[in-house]
C-alpha cells in the first residue's frame, strides 16, 4: 500500500494508523535514506500505540523503549556493524513478544543479517514536506533475525 503525505502532521497519522492494526510480537522494519522522514514516522506510530512520552531518534543510543498499549522496542542499526553487535544489546527480552513491537530503523545497515518483518514501510521524500510511504507486509515468524545461517529468536 502506498501512501504520499503532505506533511509531518500526515505521516505520522500513517504511522498511527498502522499501529492501531498491531496486536504485538510484530517486527516492523523502517527504511529510506537520511532525511526521508523515519523518526517522524516513529512518533507517529508510537502515538498510535499510546506512548505519551517523548519518541527521539535511537541514532547513538541504538535502541530506546517506549511503554503504551504495546512495548515499543525502537532501535537504530545504523552504526552498527555485526550480528555480535546487534546481539549485545539484549533484543531477546523483547523480540517476538505479545505485549512487545519492535520497530526497526536501518534494518539493512548490517552487513549479512535479515530480518524477518511483519511489516516493511519505506519511506522517501520528494521534497521538503512530502513524503512516499510504502507499507508492504511480510511473514514474519519465529525467526526474528538471522546471520551466516545462524537463526536468533
Amino acid at each position: 500500500m502506498t501512501h504520499v503525505t503532505h506533511s509531518t502532521e500526515e505521516t505520522k497519522q500513517v504511522a498511527s494508523d498502522l499501529a492501531a492494526t498491531l496486536v504485538g510480537g510484530e517486527t516492523i522494519a523502517l527504511m529510506g535514506d537520511l532525511g526521508a522522514g523515519k523518526t517522524t514516522f516513529a512518533q507517529g506510530f508510537c502515538a498510535g500505540l499510546g506512548v505519551t512520552s517523548a519518541v527521539t531518534s535511537p541514532t547513538f543510543a541504538i535502541m530506546n523503549v517506549y511503554e503504551g498499549r504495546l512495548r515499543v522496542v525502537h532501535l537504530d542499526l545504523y552504526r552498527l556493524k555485526s550480528a555480535r553487535e546487534i546481539a549485545a544489546l539484549g533484543l531477546e527480552e523483547y523480540l517476538g513478544r505479545p505485549d512487545t513491537v519492535t520497530l526497526i530503523e536501518w534494518p539493512e545497515a548490517v552487513d549479512g543479517v535479515q530480518w524477518n518483518a511483519n511489516v516493511t514501510a519505506r519511506l522517501s521524500a520528494n521534497g521538503e514536506t512530502e513524503r512516499t510511504i510504502d507499507i508492504s507486509y511480510g511473514n514474519g515468524g519465529d525467526e526474528i533475525f538471522a546471520e551466516g545461517g545462524n537463526a536468533h529468536e
